[in-house]
């Protein structure tokens, strides 16, 4: 009997390991603001890959380039397009790199295309941004300083927001997204002094950009790029004072598509990766913080999941073994307490109460992430369509 109350112990412990992690990052005190960027800033080079964003590249392009200074570079790689994209970057004042590999699609290999292109006259800083993205004034010049004063990657706070068009299920996702890009974000870097690569607006000083090794079809680059600098024991700046924002598609094709890109790329590098790092965090304290993070599924599943376990422990407990219920009923506990706590401070001013309610439009919507749509879309490397685009 022992043994047995053990065993099926075993998946409320793990749920309330992760429950008390998220409470954790939630109540963790929030990052100071630092300063603006310094003087001393070297030649910064953005990189943005572009595949087929002729309607929306022009705009980006603007936006950048309103923050760079006269020995500053904007690339864009007009990646496998069959489009106008090169021709409306290039229109916009940006320098145009093409590439056309058919076997070697993804973000990953335009962005390596832009490093092996800058090895003959390399900046001080590369950033890294997307081509659907705006940026919030001084943005590029302070995580460059960040990067450069620091001698390690920083990460600007990236969000995703809802159109004024979207129904209430994108607000929702809206506020999912800020749960984890923000409200744990901070927490983490709070607790460890380091943070996750969220895509768009990232800066790596040339010492480190030099010896990246980007090119993959990996659907969630970003994270496994930020494990891979963990496990050479590099840590990722935060500089929440700086925001980067983009739009969630209205089209429910593309959400779908989107959210099974980061959902199902995240639980395969929390499979795969996350045991390794929490063994490293044995000696490295702050990898085990970067782990206990990555294993955390998206909202959504986690809640599902915590729910499922407390039903187990309580048949469990109906044959005397209450030690799953009271496991199961800690991680409901913390968990429920770190979404309100994260909801009252944080999630209110993207998500009204009233829409709160429409949860189940939003639950419905997963059924397309986990199901056969959203799982085909993972693959191999997928381009979220945009609501321009006719299906």
């Amino acid at each position: 009997m022992p043994i047995l109350s053990v065993l099926v112990s075993l998946p409320g412990a793990g749920v309330l390991v992760l429950s008390l992690w998220f409470l954790l990052e939630v109540v963790a005190p929030r990052p100071k603001r630092s300063g603006g960027p310094e003087a001393h800033v070297g030649p910064i080079a953005v990189v943005i890959p572009a595949h087929n964003e002729e309607s929306g590249i022009a705009a980006t392009v603007e936006d950048v380039k309103a923050q760079l200074r006269a020995d500053d570079r904007l690339i864009v790689i007009a990646d496998n397009c069959s489009d106008g994209t090169a021709a409306a970057a290039k229109a916009a004042g940006a320098e145009v790199l093409e590439r056309q590999n058919r076997k070697e699609r993804g973000k990953g290999y335009a962005l390596q295309f832009g490093l092996e292109h800058l090895r003959a006259d390399p900046p001080s800083t590369v950033v890294f941004t997307d081509a659907d993205c705006f940026h919030e004034p001084g943005l590029i010049l302070g995580v460059a300083e960040k990067a450069e004063a620091e001698a390690r990657p920083a990460q600007a706070l990236y969000l995703m927001e809802a159109s004024p068009t979207a129904g209430p299920s994108r607000r929702i996702a809206a506020f999912a997204w800020r749960l984890i890009n923000k409200v744990r974000m901070e927490g983490l870097w709070t607790l460890s002094r380091t943070t996750r690569l969220t895509g768009a607006g990232a800066a790596f000083p040339w010492s480190v950009a030099e010896k990246l090794a980007l090119g993959s079809g990996e659907i969630v680059e970003d994270l496994a790029l930020t494990l891979t600098l963990a496990e050479e024991g590099t840590r990722i700046s935060f500089v929440p004072e700086f925001t980067v924002r983009s739009t969630f598609p209205d089209a429910d094709r593309a959400a779908t598509v989107q959210r099974a890109r980061w959902e199902h790329g995240s639980l395969r590098m929390s499979r795969t990766r996350v045991p390794k790092l929490l063994l490293a965090g044995l000696k490295n304290p702050w990898k085990a913080a970067l782990a206990l993070d990555v294993a955390l599924p998206p909202i959504t599943l986690f809640v599902a999941w915590v729910i499922m376990v407390l039903i187990f422990g309580l048949g469990m407990s109906f044959i005397d073994l209450v030690a799953p219920l009271i496991l199961s009923a800690g991680a409901a506990v913390a968990l429920a307490l770190g979404l309100a706590i994260a909801y009252l401070r944080d999630g209110r001013q993207v998500l009204p109460m009233g829409e709160v309610l429409r949860l189940p439009s939003f639950l419905a919507s997963k059924f397309r992430v986990y199901g056969k749509e959203g799982r085909a879309s993972t693959k191999t490397w997928t381009r979220t369509p945009r609501d321009s685009e006719k299906p």
